[in-house]
């Protein structure tokens, strides 16, 4: 009777922990966004507001991520757009920024031939964190299609001294760390975009 009790209990703890964490998630997924960061987007992507017309409409789609990548007790902020001009039909640009004093400051590197010199899958939008790191920020990983294997694979990206960037190499196993899609902060673009 006492083993029953006590299992009750700790099923009910269980339950009501599960509970208190899923809103907890729910309500930092419509917290509101710094305005000093908004602010640093909006600077990046207003040069091509044109190319982003079709982001008025469920602009909602786009995700921000907070983790600190530096050590510093500061988290950064990572832009996961999805869909739009901004994703080919396989990946979508991601970027990636720092705050310095009052402001933000992009720390993505820039591409000729895209937006960002890192890019993520649009069908599993998600970015893993990993242990290792380079000239004190942490490598990121993002998936990625194989066309020789037909499979999403996990891409390294590294800080360099342009910023982070993605890298030839290919992740032998699943990030430990990985921010799903459902964790970031629902972001609307036209707060960005708007005239």
């Amino acid at each position: 009777m006492r083993n029953n009790f006590v299992f009750a209990l700790i099923f009910s703890l269980v339950v009501i922990l599960c509970l208190l964490t899923n809103k907890a998630v729910a309500s930092l997924n419509h917290q509101e966004l710094p305005s000093a960061l908004i602010t640093a987007i909006r600077q990046d992507f207003l040069p091509y507001r044109e190319n982003f017309s079709d982001y008025f409409r469920d602009s909602k789609d786009h995700r921000v991520f907070f983790v600190d990548l530096n050590n510093d007790r500061v988290k950064e902020a990572i832009l996961y757009p999805i869909g739009g001009r901004i994703c080919s039909n396989r990946s979508c640009s991601i970027f990636i920024y720092t705050k310095v004093g009052d402001k933000y400051r992009k720390i993505s590197g820039d591409e000729t031939d895209r937006y960002s010199a890192v890019a993520g899958s649009r069908n599993e939008p998600s970015i893993g964190v990993l242990t290792t790191s380079n000239q004190g920020w942490r490598d990121l990983a993002t998936r990625f299609f194989d066309y020789t294997t037909r499979t999403e694979k996990w891409s390294r990206v590294r800080y360099r001294s342009h910023g982070y960037t993605d890298s030839p190499l290919v992740l032998i196993s699943t990030p430990r760390t990985i921010l799903k899609y459902s964790s970031g902060v629902e972001t609307d673009l036209n707060k960005f975009l708007a005239p």
